[in-house]
């Protein structure tokens, strides 16, 4: 991806399809789109800052989503919502406000050092156990003790440490990359339709199980398969919103010590969208390379916090974290101040979704290697020189087309509940028996 200050959804698209490999183009205009505008009708600025004050985010992640979701559409048909609005749908299912320097579900903050900062996420239960080992302590009043360590550490050793012990934590600002995701093709190419293809979304939280909603919306069959000892936490989260990206899938669970079932719904797939890392998809007997080398015709996702391959592949991210670790933050009395909800989640969601729609239809065999921190350093650049202002009643900003109001997170309409864990497990057993 290229990154200029003149960035607009359809330019955006339009090099997305060319990334793919898809022919399609969007040849007519798009209504108001540039960086200030699409923010500011995104729900995300409404989100960034405090009540008092909202604060407009860095860099172009809404044009990104807009033009995203446009390259989607020109694939599969219009779908009735926009990419910029997918930004601020937990946040408008939640109620959550604005709460910097915290994320909004207050699991992620910047942490400062001997010499700079570094972004980490207490959200898993797992973290808040490890922090006595992570301060060197017998115990600790988490991020009381998380401070009072850090600041005798260098950014470096403290991040390195926190890798070490499996937690989520990057430097601010570390990422810097063009590469918004790598693919690998095989096979022959042959159109072909998205409509009754079959996903499994082994994928948990929020980039891939968007990925997997945005392929149902256009007609995909999509099989929602957790391990039965550990389901996706999102099913403890905002219920609202994990209805709202799983209602109308199978629901399938899996024993990971007895993996037949799992492997035979793998085989079934016509796309499969992973976040596991390498460790634990190889603990599953998954290989994406073998899986690709035995079909003619097959899309694989690894969604990843860092990428795939190399010492970034044993990293572990979330949406706050990773957006963060791309900059895509703002400075505000020397402090980093992260923008949006997990802004790296959505926006990788629908670029995966993307990519799906244009490789599947192309046919032959694709590997698709797409990381939170990577999409959200596509999107980067310089902070803003305005921010909103409360006039006649409500928050105002200057765009690159006039004022414009500041619009709070909506969601997509949600239309049922999701299926209970492993709901359809009978159901799908008989049909990989016929």
């Amino acid at each position: 991806m290229t990154l200029f200050p003149s960035i607009n959804a359809a330019d955006w698209a339009n090099q997305l399809l060319t990334l793919t490999g898809s022919t399609e183009r969007i040849s007519a205009s798009v209504f108001e789109s540039a960086p200030l505008a699409d923010w500011a009708r995104s729900g995300a600025v409404a989100v960034t800052g405090t009540p008092h004050q909202p604060l407009m985010p860095n860099g172009f992640a809404a044009t990104a989503a807009r033009g995203a979701l446009l390259a989607f559409e020109t694939l599969v048909g219009p779908l009735g919502f926009t990419g910029e609005q997918l930004l601020g749908e937990r946040a408008a299912l939640s109620g959550w406000l604005p709460k910097a320097p915290w994320t909004l579900g207050l699991h992620c903050r910047a942490v400062r050092t001997l010499d700079g900062w570094f972004a980490l996420s207490l959200a898993r239960p797992v973290d808040l156990a490890t922090v006595p080992a992570l301060v060197s302590a017998a115990t600790s009043n988490e991020w009381i003790s998380i401070d009072a360590w850090a600041r005798t550490q260098s950014t470096v050793d403290a991040v390195n440490r926190c890798r070490l012990l499996g937690m989520p934590a990057a430097e601010i600002t570390s990422v810097r990359t063009e590469d918004l995701m790598t693919i690998e093709s095989a096979g022959v190419a042959h159109a072909r339709e998205l409509t009754g293809l079959r996903v499994i979304d082994l994928s948990t939280l929020w980039a891939g199980p968007l990925c997997g909603n945005l392929l149902q919306r256009a007609g995909s069959h999509v099989l929602r398969v957790e391990s039965a000892q550990r389901p996706d936490g999102s099913r403890e989260g905002v219920v609202a919103f994990d209805d709202l990206l799983h209602s109308g899938q199978s629901s399938v669970s899996f024993d990971p010590n007895a993996l037949d079932f799992l492997h035979a719904l793998v085989n079934s797939a016509d796309i499969v969208i992973t976040s596991a890392r390498p460790r634990g998809l190889t603990s599953l007997g998954l290989d994406p390379q073998r899986w690709l080398a035995n079909r003619e015709d097959g899309v694989w996702l690894q969604i990843s916090a860092y990428g795939s391959t190399g010492d970034e592949a044993h990293w572990i991210g979330f949406g706050d974290d990773t957006a963060m670790a791309a900059g895509l933050v703002r400075w505000i009395d020397g402090i980093p101040i992260p923008v949006a909800d997990a802004l790296a989640d959505p926006l990788t969601g629908i670029h995966a979704a993307t990519a799906a729609a244009a490789l599947a239809k192309r046919g032959g065999t694709h590997l698709v290697d797409i990381a939170l921190a990577n999409v959200a350093a596509a999107t980067f650049a310089d902070p803003p020189s305005v921010d909103p202002t409360f006039v006649g009643g409500k928050w105002v900003v200057e765009t690159e087309f006039g004022f414009r109001p500041i619009e709070k997170p909506k969601a997509r309409t949600v239309l049922g509940t999701a299926r209970a864990l492993g709901a359809d497990n009978d159901q799908v057993r008989a049909e990989l028996a016929q």
